[in-house]
C-alpha cells in the first residue's frame, strides 16, 4: 500500500521566504522540474508572492514579531510514487504537454489535493494557510503548503503548532488518518523507506536555501544525540 508522506520546515527570515517562493513559482531553475509541465501548477491559497501572504496574516492578527521567531511553517505533501500512473503526452500541433493517466488517477488526484488541504484547515484554522501550490512539473505530484503559526491569543507561537516529537508524531499520524480513504497509509516510524523519504526531502530543503539545510542538520544532530542518549541510559551506562 502507498504512502502518505508529510515533512515540515521553519522559515525564519524572509531570505527564506523569498528562497522558497522563487522555487515555489519557477523563478530560478530547477533541475527536477519539466518545464514544459510548469504551466499546468496550480496556485491552490495565495498568491505567487509568498513573502506578502505570510505579511499580511501577520498584519492582520498585529502580532509582535520577535527577531528570532518562526515567521512561518513550510509543509511538503506528497505520497509514495505507486500511488498514481500518470504521465507526460507531449504537445502537438501546438497544443502544449499534458499529464494523461485513468479516470480513476485523476480522482485520486483530486483527492488528495483536496483531503490534504483540508487537513491543514482543520489543524491550523484556514486563515493561518497563506499559501498553497500543487506541482504537478516534477516525477511525483506535491503540494507545498505555507502555514504562518498564529495561536489563539493571536501571537506567533511556532511550538504550539509543533512542540515536541510526541506532537511531531501525533501530527503523522492525523495526516495519514485524514488520507487513509484513498488508500494511503503512515510510514512506519523509524523505517528505512521513511528515511530515504527525509533525506529526499533535505535535499529539496539544500536546494531552497542553505540557512534551512543547517537548520534541518542541527535538527537531524539533535535526534541523535537524543537517542544516543536513550540508548546509553537503558544500556546502564554512567556518564563521566
Amino acid at each position: 500500500m502507498p504512502y502518505a508522506i508529510l515533512r515540515t520546515a521553519k522559515l525564519k527570515t524572509a531570505g527564506n521566504l523569498t528562497s522558497l517562493n522563487e522555487h515555489l513559482q519557477r523563478l530560478r531553475p530547477t533541475p527536477n522540474a519539466d518545464a514544459e509541465l510548469t504551466p499546468l501548477n496550480v496556485q491552490l491559497v495565495g498568491s505567487p508572492d509568498l513573502a506578502a501572504d505570510v505579511q499580511a496574516r501577520l498584519e492582520a492578527v498585529g502580532c509582535t514579531v520577535r527577531s528570532n521567531a518562526v515567521l512561518a511553517v513550510e509543509h511538503l505533501m506528497t505520497f509514495s510514487p505507486e500511488f498514481l500512473d500518470i504521465r507526460k503526452e507531449a504537445g502537438q500541433a501546438g497544443k502544449p504537454a499534458q499529464l494523461v493517466g485513468s479516470a480513476e488517477d485523476g480522482a485520486k488526484l483530486a483527492g488528495f489535493r483536496d483531503r490534504a488541504m483540508e487537513w491543514l484547515s482543520e489543524r491550523y484554522g484556514k486563515e493561518n494557510v497563506v499559501n498553497a501550490v500543487l506541482h504537478l512539473d516534477e516525477q511525483t505530484p506535491h503540494i507545498h503548503a505555507t502555514v504562518v503559526p498564529i495561536d489563539a491569543a493571536g501571537k506567533l507561537n511556532c511550538r504550539a503548532m509543533l512542540g515536541d516529537r510526541q506532537k511531531m508524531r501525533d501530527m503523522q499520524t492525523s495526516f495519514a488518518a485524514k488520507l487513509a480513504p484513498l488508500g494511503l497509509q503512515r510510514g512506519v516510524e523509524g523505517s528505512q523507506a521513511q528515511h530515504q523519504e527525509v533525506k529526499r526531502f533535505y535535499g529539496l530543503v539544500k536546494e531552497l536555501n542553505p540557512q534551512l539545510e543547517q537548520e534541518a542538520q542541527r535538527q537531524v544532530a539533535q535526534q541523535r544525540i537524543h537517542q544516543a542518549g536513550q540508548q546509553h541510559s537503558r544500556s546502564g551506562g554512567v556518564g563521566m
